[in-house]
């Protein structure tokens, strides 16, 4: 009789495995009646003869009884959670920067507001409305003190411009001094009153005097700037005189 030919399934293992075949685990041979019913082929069956395995050293059964269909599955999906983590990794980081960015600035806006709260009026509330307000009210007085403090210097440039003036016309006048006399004046001080506004009127500057009033004798000595001769400016001064004294004495 000739031996009839198995067929079996073997599976696949790491390199440290390995297989083994147990004779004893062998189908007993079937009878033969009848020649033309005999064949070398077994019917396949999705079921793994007893006896045929993979055997790991140490007897220890794990990941290696796997067979190559579930771990190239195993594989494939491994494969496809890279596949799809991959793009996710580049969007935390870009989060992630935009978060740290966005915690610097209100880190350095808040500084802003401590520093313009530091130079608002005291009594100012620290909240950012008020800092805002108070500050925009700030902002609007200063204006207003630089529009003031314009036109005061526009003032002053003036003042100081007529004072060099005056100063010029100073440097061209001549000292001189003028006595004057009155007997028996009516008013002592009303006609020294009149002398000064004269002497004003026409441009002379009166940088002394010495009067003396009584009811007998009105006298007094005057030092003055003048850009005519003394002795012009004292004549026109006692024509005042003598019109004032006419005043005092005929008022009709």
């Amino acid at each position: 009789m000739e031996d009839e030919e198995y067929f079996f399934q073997q599976y696949y293992s790491q390199v440290e495995d390995f297989l083994w075949f147990d004779e004893a685990a062998l189908p007993p041979q079937l009878p033969v009646n009848n020649q033309h019913d005999q064949s070398a082929f077994l019917k396949y069956s999705s079921q793994p003869f007893k006896g045929f395995r993979t055997k790991s050293w140490g007897n220890h059964h794990g990941p290696n009884d796997q067979n190559v269909n579930r771990r190239m599955v195993e594989f494939l999906k491994m494969s496809w959670k890279t596949t799809m983590i991959e793009p996710v990794e580049p969007e935390r980081e870009r989060n992630h920067k935009h978060m740290m960015s966005e915690r610097m600035r209100r880190v350095k806006q808040k500084d802003s507001f401590v520093k313009l709260h530091k130079v608002l009026p005291l009594g100012t509330k620290g909240d950012k409305n008020s800092i805002v307000q108070m500050a925009a009210e700030t902002i609007q007085e200063l204006q207003s003190c630089k529009e003031d403090l314009k036109r005061k210097n526009a003032e002053l440039e003036l003042a100081l411009a007529a004072e060099n003036h005056d100063h010029d016309d100073e440097e061209n006048l001549e000292d001189a001094k003028i006595k004057l006399r009155v007997a028996n004046p009516s008013s002592g001080i009303d006609s020294m009153l009149e002398v000064l506004k004269f002497l004003k009127d026409i441009g002379i500057k009166t940088k002394a005097i010495q009067s003396n009033f009584s009811s007998q004798e009105f006298s007094a000595l005057l030092e003055i700037k003048a850009k005519i001769g003394a002795g012009e400016v004292e004549k026109a001064v006692e024509r005042t005189l003598f019109e004032v004294e006419r005043k005092f004495r005929c008022p009709f």
